[in-house]
């Protein structure tokens, strides 16, 4: 019996080093976790980073970073996660889809800001749509309008005929008359 218990101790002894030396991260279940059961199937960090960097294989950078912050978040010491965090985000910017939503966005951040009375922010939103859409008849039409509210009426003609122009269909008459005098 003297034997068992000295072996227990030793064993436990280890155990409780073992623990205290080998750097364990929060996600991993430890020694203690398994011996008891407790160990359960979440993933670890490393895992996610893992899952992380083949979602960037995939050209899936939205998945890839949501894997790398809950990498970053059981880990927060665990400098792949940020590394690669930093690549599929740069990917993400990178992609057409992302380009596209940014114009997209831009747009109806321009138009609210129009609405709103900011009209040099609704003309900057619209520059940088109308530069990478130069398509975009709503850009062109708004960003008329924000130029016709600054008094900018030359340019602003200018707008609404570009606008007209990709848009025969569009309908000046839905807008102040100001819009309608200055197009005719």
């Amino acid at each position: 019996m003297k034997k068992f218990t000295q072996c227990l101790n030793i064993v436990l002894t280890t155990l409780v080093l073992s623990l205290i030396t080998v750097k364990v991260t929060l996600a991993e279940p430890t020694v203690l976790d398994i011996l008891t059961g407790r160990a359960v199937d979440t993933p670890s960090a490393a895992s996610l980073v893992q899952t992380g960097k083949a979602h960037i294989q995939q050209g899936h950078f939205l998945e890839a970073i949501a894997d790398f912050n809950q990498a970053i978040s059981l880990n927060p010491n665990l400098r792949q996660a940020y590394y690669y965090r930093g690549i599929a985000q740069r990917q993400l910017k990178s992609s057409p889809e992302f380009r596209e939503a940014y114009v997209q966005a831009l747009t109806v951040r321009g138009i609210a800001r129009l609405q709103l009375g900011d009209h040099r922010g609704a003309i900057a939103d619209l520059n940088y749509v109308i530069a990478h859409d130069p398509d975009s008849s709503v850009a062109y039409l708004h960003r008329g309008l924000a130029r016709l509210s600054l008094g900018q009426t030359r340019i602003a003609r200018a707008d609404f005929r570009q606008a007209s122009h990709l848009e025969p269909s569009l309908d000046l008459a839905d807008y102040p008359h100001e819009t309608i005098a200055l197009n005719r």
